[in-house]
């Protein structure tokens, strides 16, 4: 019972790590609401997530405003690029709804697997940047080619990383965005953590 509760016991390992979740979901809904520096919050967020996971981390501040002004500058020019992506493919959408969508659905359907894949590529940008040391090209390029080799985990990283989302606009607003603002996006990122780290285990040399 004193382990239990001791302050190396499991219980306090498990609130000290709730407590840093916390902490992290903050730190990236502040760090995100100029948009243009939600990459570098991104990053900075699976820095800390994946130490964690390895339980080498123990100053949440510091490290994810170390890791979010290190990786500021590269980060900052990834997110500018998928927003002309996103505002693209918007540009897009909005004239095939203008041309109809029967006459337009051959590109309606183009355009929705290239968001898609978009998509995918982009959820393993910024943990690729937390892990990996790459040029922004470098970035992009595995990005995308480990999106179509973990085809499975990229599908169950994309849908995780909707759910605090799709609770928000679907659920109980109230509860929905209380959840979201105290550890909702914290959690998925950190279950999402776990999955990059598997995948990413397989690029490190032995």
């Amino acid at each position: 019972m004193g382990g239990l509760f001791s302050a190396d016991g499991k219980l306090a390992q498990v609130l000290g790590k709730a407590a840093d979740l916390v902490i992290l979901n903050v730190l990236w809904i502040v760090c995100s609401i100029p948009v243009v520096t939600a990459g570098a919050a991104a990053t900075a967020f699976y820095t800390v997530a994946l130490k964690m996971i390895k339980n080498e981390e123990s100053y949440v501040f510091r490290s994810f405003f170390q890791a979010f002004k290190e990786n500021f500058k590269q980060a900052t020019v990834v997110t500018l690029i998928l927003l002309a992506v996103a505002a693209v493919l918007g540009c897009d959408f909005y004239v095939c709804t203008k041309m109809g969508l029967e006459k337009a659905r051959p590109l309606f359907i183009l355009f929705c697997v290239v968001a898609v894949f978009v998509y995918m590529g982009s959820c393993y940008m910024f943990p690729v940047m937390a892990f990996f040391e790459n040029s922004t090209k470098k970035v992009f390029k595995n990005s995308f080619l480990m999106a179509l080799a973990h085809l499975p985990f990229t599908i169950l990283i994309a849908v995780i990383s909707l759910l605090p989302w799709v609770f928000l606009f679907f659920g109980q607003f109230i509860a929905a965005a209380f959840f979201d603002l105290i550890a909702g996006f914290s959690i998925a990122g950190y279950i999402n953590a776990h999955i990059f780290r598997r995948i990413f285990k397989r690029y490190i040399p032995e």
